[in-house]
């Protein structure tokens, strides 16, 4: 009950600051919002990965998890049995949250992404279709639903530059950085507590650049998290970040000037602001 208080409370503040695009002075911000909050473009991709999200929604199958991130820290992973059709509901991206992810990459234009937090893919494809060109590693802590992620890919013609890695984020995500060596751009979408957030974000920086950016999903989920964010847009290597509570985005190039954080929501969620 405390966290649902704590998202309920922490969309109203946002909600009540949140900008649109006629408050923005930032050309690279007001880019940002005409390219990638405000674009209601439709793409093939869209309705491909969302026919499999519905079909998962259906399946039968039950998966064998092993839960790294609800287990402490140096102990065993927790096991329990999951549906995929409850995977499909309520832990992959959303359909906004997939044609977000969409637009971002086309507009970064990354050549290597990664990923933490898989679960069965649908974000993962939404990525992999912006940026057909770049390569991928996407990391999940279960092999159940590796695999299942797996599959889909294959069935979307994704596989072949996305490669998928099951096991825990501490033996899995130094070697995916070292086999990237560097990073474009990092999907932080697993392990949802203050400290694990802070050490993936420190590890993954050490193999960023000016241009990467890093995005992160469940800022709001917990007040870790939040706090976790608020350390985020203090970090000395963030230059601007922008916040529109589905997703928060960090950016790390230092031509944007002094550092400025927006929180940001698409102008028909606040008409009265729409000049």
């Amino acid at each position: 009950m405390q966290k649902k208080w704590h998202q309920i409370g922490a969309f109203l503040r946002f909600y009540l600051a949140a900008q649109t695009r006629y408050q923005v002075h930032s050309p690279f911000v007001f880019d940002f919002v005409n390219f990638v909050l405000e674009d209601q473009r439709w793409y093939y991709a869209f309705e491909d990965i969302e026919a499999l999200r519905r079909e998962m929604r259906r399946s039968p199958v039950v998966l064998d998890m092993a839960d790294h991130g609800a287990a402490t820290l140096g102990t065993a992973p927790v096991l329990r049995q999951v549906p995929v059709r409850q995977l499909a509901r309520t832990v992959a991206s959303s359909p906004a949250q997939g044609r977000l992810l969409f637009r971002l990459a086309q507009w970064m234009r990354p050549e290597r992404i990664l990923e933490l937090g898989t679960s069965v893919g649908i974000g993962t494809m939404y990525l992999a279709s912006a940026a057909p060109n770049a390569r991928f590693i996407t990391l999940e802590g279960s092999e159940a639903c590796a695999h299942v992620a797996r599959t889909n890919l294959g069935i979307l013609d994704l596989h072949h530059r996305t490669e998928v890695v099951g096991g825990a984020f501490q033996d899995t995500l130094l070697p995916a950085l070292q086999q990237l060596g560097r990073v474009d751009m990092v999907f932080f979408d697993g392990h949802h507590t203050e400290a694990s957030t802070g050490n993936y974000l420190e590890q993954c920086l050490a193999f960023s650049h000016e241009r990467t950016v890093l995005v992160f999903d469940d800022v709001y989920w917990s007040p870790g998290m939040t706090a976790a964010w608020e350390k985020v847009k203090q970090h000395p290597k963030v230059t601007c970040t922008v916040d529109i509570f589905d997703l928060a985005v960090a950016f790390l190039n230092p031509d944007l000037g002094a550092k400025q954080h927006f929180r940001l929501v698409p102008g028909r969620f606040k008409p009265w602001k729409n000049w």
